[in-house]
């Protein structure tokens, strides 16, 4: 209401000054004010609100843009109009603006459209707000009108999976392990995979003939195939991968980094396993192309983690699935602090499995005023660890190949 005051200061006090020198001109001076407030005071603050929000794709890569729309109708009253959302920091806007401003005239309706682009800058569910709308009368002589419309938007964004369908390989090389065919095409064992749909070529024996007559559709059991070649991921998630910012942290690129190496594995028949050290979570070695959205689910929704755990300890509780043809991958972010876990864990896996296990360095420092230092670093610690070792920038692509190079 202090709006309201100094118009009617202004309104009245030309016109006591008239009367009390007798300058009437003076009283001329109350016209504007005593205009705008008796103006103001016969309309109310802007109501009857509606909007429309449509979204262009809900489901982004990352570096990929959608628009987002907002149509706007006000019926009544008059005043200022204030609309807008609130957006994730991990979608950042490209063009336009998600906040406006407008002037709602006095027996006219209001009806604007606007729209934004947004950019997923980060891997996981981002969020937009209901739109929010606030009407506001002149010189707030009466209190604001609010109301929230539409209903939150979520965007799910993922890493750009890399195609690897170019890289090929002859046979495993210097660790005897056995070729991509073999571990597709072995005998089946007494491990229970899944119930599937029968496929030409299917054994009679495999039918589920309980499952096919409580569906009707002919369903078999799998098993998980003997000689198959297991990849055991161990995937750090503690607070020593949230270095390289908000954007590109080393789990950032560590996700980009497992997703199309799991896809690729999977697509050839070998049986991968994960665990996420820090969340204790675990999935067990499977194989298959059709696994492949577990791991999806389970790499995009992994976070960080403020929860300690050592790599020894990850590895005891996997121990169970440590036996056959296993070859251990832990990816981490090797500093001074977790070279000791890392190095008794990878010991144990080496007398757990049998098979030398492989370091993942995630390296995002390249940016970092001691980026250089500190890479140096990390390939001092790597050298005194004596065991296989890739260094993954954040240009994944050639962590995968390296990677690839070195297993198969």
């Amino acid at each position: 209401m202090n709006w309201l005051r100094w118009f009617v200061i202004f309104t009245f006090l030309p016109l006591i000054l008239a009367v009390l020198t007798g300058a009437i001109s003076l009283s001329y001076i109350a016209l504007l004010p005593a205009s705008v407030l008796a103006f103001s005071l016969l309309f109310e603050t802007p109501s009857g609100f509606s909007v429309e929000r449509t979204v262009e794709k809900t489901r982004l890569r990352i570096g990929e843009e959608t628009e987002v729309r907002v149509r706007l109708k006000v019926e009544r009253g008059a005043g200022i109009v204030l609309v807008g959302d609130v957006v994730s920091p991990a979608l950042e806007i490209v063009e336009g603006t998600n906040r406006h401003v407008f002037f709602k005239l006095p027996e006219k309706k209001l009806e604007v459209e606007y729209s934004y682009r947004v950019r997923a800058v980060k891997r996981g569910s981002h969020t937009i707000s209901p739109v929010e709308v606030e009407g506001r009368h002149f010189f707030e002589l009466e209190e604001p009108r609010y109301a929230l419309f539409s209903e939150e938007v979520r965007i799910t964004a993922s890493p750009r999976i890399m195609n690897l369908n170019r890289f090929s390989h002859r046979r495993l090389g210097r660790r005897g392990f056995p070729q991509v065919t073999r571990a597709r095409t072995g005998t089946p064992s007494t491990d229970f995979r899944e119930i599937r749909e029968y496929r030409p070529g299917d054994p009679m024996r495999a039918i589920n003939w309980k499952a096919t007559a409580r569906l009707g559709v002919p369903l078999v059991n799998e098993y998980e195939k003997e000689g198959a070649l297991t990849f055991m991921f161990y995937v750090d998630a503690s607070d020593s991968m949230a270095i390289g910012g908000f954007k590109e942290s080393a789990l950032e690129v560590a996700v980009s980094f497992m997703l199309p190496l799991v896809s690729y594995l999977l697509n050839r028949g070998y049986r991968v396993g994960l665990y996420a050290l820090g969340h204790g979570t675990l999935i067990s070695p499977v194989s298959g192309s059709d696994s492949l959205s577990t791991f999806t689910r389970f790499l995009l929704s992994l976070g960080m983690t403020s929860t300690e755990e050592s790599l020894p300890l990850a590895v005891e509780k996997t121990r169970r699935l440590l036996n056959g043809r296993v070859v251990p991958v832990v990816v981490t972010n090797l500093t001074d602090s977790n070279f000791t876990s890392i190095r008794l864990g990878l010991k144990k896996l080496l007398a757990t499995t049998g098979n030398a296990p492989i370091l993942v360095d995630v390296d995002v420092y390249e940016d970092l005023d001691a980026g250089k230092l500190v890479s140096l670093m990390k390939k001092s610690l790597k050298e005194e660890l004596s065991f296989p070792a890739v260094t993954v920038t954040k240009d994944v692509r050639k962590g995968v190949l390296k990677l690839l190079e070195v297993v198969l």
